[in-house]
């Protein structure tokens, strides 16, 4: 079905599109028929030259995975009747498709596991990144602060929906680490690493940020690496109080850690 690949060289510039399938048989195509199809109208913005699969829970026993990638060798515009004939009853037989050739079905080192409840949908990451993550949240820069923080919430009994994306006409605003539903209002918890958060323009966007997320009821705590990593109980006090200012969390809220990108139905 493959070849491995024990060790992923990868230049800078190698970029993979983390493609989530429907079924088996579309990794089975890429493996035997060395392809894969996008919607014309779904056609990814950015560049990229390879794609990993992500395996959903429909691949059980090796689901919610990434476990192979091939690198992209062309793409050609076909509508999906001509790429499946013996499909003509499909509703989308007669739309356009990138269809994508592609090089041997190669096997990452070690799999990238998804053991964070998390939804994934498609996005980018440099392709050594995703041979060095070794789990899902590795691939989308999720930092260890962020890790502790859910840890502690969770211990706490304090519903969640983790990476909430905030969307503004059609395009993606902001992603918020951690989304809250209260009674009164929606909370955001946004905790801030050294490296990324600490330059002055960083910290403006931040504010803006913050300001226009005011706008549409999301109140923001902020919290520090060190704060977190080092007094993470008092971080949950903090959020505990912001809660009960805002009449407490609703009830029968389903809950789903997501990490939700740009979407691209196949």
């Amino acid at each position: 079905m493959r070849r491995s690949a024990n060790q992923v060289n990868s230049p800078p510039g190698q970029i993979a599109l983390i493609a989530v399938l429907k079924a088996p048989r579309d990794l089975s195509i890429a493996a035997r028929d060395r392809w894969y199809r996008i919607p014309l109208a779904k056609t990814p913005k950015h560049e990229f030259t390879h794609i990993a699969f992500y395996q959903p829970a429909c691949f059980n026993p090796e689901g919610k995975r990434i476990k192979y990638y091939a690198e992209v060798t062309g793409r050609a515009l076909a509508r999906r009747l001509e790429i499946f004939p013996d499909e003509p009853w499909h509703p989308a037989a007669k739309q356009f498709y990138f269809k994508y050739t592609l090089g041997p079905l190669l096997e990452l080192p070690s799999a990238v596991v998804n053991n964070s409840g998390s939804r994934v949908s498609f996005g980018y990451a440099p392709l050594k990144r995703l041979a060095q993550a070794g789990d899902i949240l590795g691939i989308f820069n999720v930092f260890p602060v962020e890790n502790t923080m859910c840890a502690a919430l969770k211990a706490a009994g304090i519903a969640f929906t983790r990476e909430r994306v905030i969307m503004r006409k059609g395009k993606v605003k902001y992603r918020l680490d951690f989304a809250l539903y209260c009674k009164k209002g929606k909370l955001d918890i946004e905790c801030d690493s050294r490296c990324w958060h600490s330059p002055p323009c960083q910290h403006c966007k931040d504010c803006l940020r913050d300001k226009w997320l005011k706008r549409f009821g999301w109140t923001t705590l902020r919290f520090g690496e060190h704060e977190v990593l080092n007094n993470v109980k008092s971080c949950i006090r903090e959020v505990r109080t912001a809660i009960k200012n805002l009449g407490g969390l609703r009830q029968n809220t389903t809950v789903k850690n997501t990490l939700q990108f740009k979407k691209t139905d196949v």
